[in-house]
């Protein structure tokens, strides 16, 4: 497939051209003290932060993707591949955010390797969100979507929904959807009861204590999301101790594994070679 044509198909397919606000320049300016990676950037990807990041070749053999591109990850892919993710960069719980050596954007050049990313226009997509795929993996249904991340495109980050299932029960059905390489976690159980209640779904780094906030108004009782295990969560998990939420952590990492898996069959059925590529959680 010519890639410009790829690249429309999934530009149409997340509303990319449309999405504002989801900006990446304070962490690429973190990660990069020497921004190299702008020799290798299509332009218009810098202030957009979305979309065709790396051009590769201009016939698509093959995808691979990924949640968080990583050095490892772009060194296993063959020459002409094209590389779709979530993120623009790697990621780890310590100590964050990661760049992508020089050495990786000169070999994705080199050997035809493209690159495209979404984070907004997938966190808030209509199908294919990691919030909304690890509530129909748990049996949560959704009731409602909120929290958007970013404007010029619809939807939320977050859903909710009401639920008869334990929070073990929860966890359970969450870790057989993500497998075994993702640790699933009750980090905390409602005083009382073993029910989860009304469920909210914040996938990827959603342990937050706004997201919490925005959550509670809407009856809240359970909490399932990642990151909770990071030092910046201390915030969420005194607010969730306070009001007496349940709370499930399937790292950032795991929680956005579901999308990565529904794009693989997305592009299957464009009669694309295509695959996930595991990497973590780190």
């Amino acid at each position: 497939m010519r890639r410009d044509d790829l690249v429309g198909r999934l530009d149409a397919y997340f509303g990319t051209l449309s999405v504002r606000g989801d900006d990446w320049r304070r962490l690429f300016d973190l990660v990069y003290p020497e921004p190299y990676w702008r020799e290798y950037a299509e332009p218009g990807y810098e202030g957009r932060w979305n979309g065709l990041l790396v051009r590769g070749a201009d016939e698509v053999e093959r995808v691979a993707a990924c949640v968080f591109p990583s050095d490892r990850v772009v060194g296993l892919l063959e020459p002409g591949t094209f590389l779709f993710s979530e993120h623009p960069i790697d990621y780890g719980d310590e100590p964050g955010f990661l760049p992508l050596a020089r050495e990786t954007f000169a070999r994705m050049r080199r050997d035809g390797i493209g690159f495209y990313h979404v984070h907004a226009p997938i966190d808030q997509h209509p199908e294919v969100s990691p919030s909304r795929l690890c509530a129909a993996a748990m049996g949560v249904p959704v009731a409602e979507e909120y929290l958007p991340i970013a404007e010029g495109i619809g939807g939320g980050a977050a859903v909710i929904g009401d639920s008869d299932a334990t929070l073990d029960e929860l966890a359970e059905r969450l870790a057989a959807e993500l497998g075994p390489e993702v640790p699933v976690t009750v980090v905390r159980r409602r005083a009382g009861t073993d029910a989860a209640g009304r469920v909210a779904v914040v996938g990827g780094g959603g342990a937050d204590r706004e997201a919490l906030v925005e959550s509670l108004a809407r009856g809240s009782q359970s909490f399932v999301t990642g990151g909770v295990f990071t030092r910046w969560a201390a915030e969420f998990l005194a607010l969730a101790e306070e009001r007496d939420v349940g709370v499930i952590d399937g790292t950032h990492y795991g929680t956005e594994i579901p999308p990565q898996r529904a794009m693989v069959g997305w592009f299957r059925e464009l009669g694309l070679e295509a695959e996930f590529v595991p990497d973590g959680p780190k």
